[in-house]
């Protein structure tokens, strides 16, 4: 399965990002990763949206009939 995230850089990372490139810094280019653009991904991948099938019970058939049931009352 194929994904992708879009990571939008503010200027300040922007040209932090760029420092990076020109000094050639390995290990600046990993914590930037790690800090900055990994902890978008993973903000970006929370807060999509989930199936109507993904909460509740897991059981849809039961959900079904709790709502019958409670609109029936």
């Amino acid at each position: 399965m194929q994904t992708r995230e879009a990571v939008a850089l503010d200027a300040q990372e922007l040209l932090e990002l760029e420092m990076i490139l020109i000094d050639k810094d390995a290990e600046a280019a990993l914590d930037f990763l790690k800090r900055v653009v990994w902890k978008k991904v993973e903000r970006a991948r929370q807060g999509r949206l989930k199936c109507h099938l993904d909460v509740g019970t897991g059981d849809p058939v039961q959900e079904y009939h709790e709502q019958e049931e409670y609109h029936q009352e």
